[in-house]
């Protein structure tokens, strides 16, 4: 039961999504407002995002997350979220040197019941005419509606050096739980190619190392 009406809110939001929240007549200045970013996450795995820009004080958007994977002989692997409702406002302000932004999001799977909510806040300024600095701090929470439960919040800083001139970037990220602070729990360097991002890091560098490798391609239009 509880699967049909979960298959039901995300057909209604895929449906509210590809309608529109105004009934305009189509043009040349809609096009800004459709969000259609489809990309590559992992082997044989994709994921499409859609959605709509409205016209707000914040960047307000809203659409839906669809995903598919397949195993090596072309069989379709069942998603653990096919279908997933999303949601994001942010803000940014300041000038070319300094620039603050704040973000909160949220996203909800119709299918498990599992959604989260995030917030966040970055300030990036510039270090040298060749290196920009960013400082992000963010808040997130998970929760189940089906099942009535949330876990417990955790806190993540991440400090990110970059090469406006390369696209390369030198990231160091730490994390803060109801259970204690974990101290370093991630350092890596990340380059971007166009659409294409790798990164390279070591995770809990200071309790049990080990290596994490990130290939992802995206593309918009």
């Amino acid at each position: 039961m509880k699967k049909g009406i979960a298959a039901r809110l995300a057909a209604a939001g895929i449906a509210l999504v590809c309608i529109g929240p105004f009934p305009q007549t189509a043009s040349s200045a809609d096009n800004d407002l459709l969000i259609w970013a489809p990309s590559k996450t992992g082997t044989n795995a994709y994921k499409l995002r859609v959605g709509m820009r409205l016209p707000w004080r914040w960047d307000t958007s809203a659409g839906a997350e669809l995903s598919m994977g397949a195993g090596p002989a072309g069989k379709i692997n069942p998603p653990d979220a096919p279908v997933r409702l999303w949601g994001s406002f942010s803000r940014k302000s300041g000038r070319r040197a300094v620039t603050r932004s704040s973000q909160i999001s949220m996203d909800f799977n119709a299918l498990s019941g599992a959604g989260g909510v995030g917030a966040g806040t970055a300030r990036t300024w510039i270090v040298t005419p060749t290196l920009d600095a960013e400082v992000h701090r963010s808040i997130a929470l998970q929760c189940n509606a089906y099942e009535n439960n949330c876990s417990k919040p955790s806190l993540t800083q991440t400090a990110r050096l970059t090469s406006p001139a390369t696209r390369t970037a030198l990231v160091a990220q730490g994390q803060l739980s109801s259970d204690g602070i974990s101290g370093l729990s991630r350092i890596g360097v990340e380059q971007e190619f166009g659409n294409l991002h790798l990164g390279a890091a070591v995770a809990e560098p200071l309790l049990a190392p080990r290596s994490i490798f990130e290939l992802r391609y995206s593309l918009k239009w």
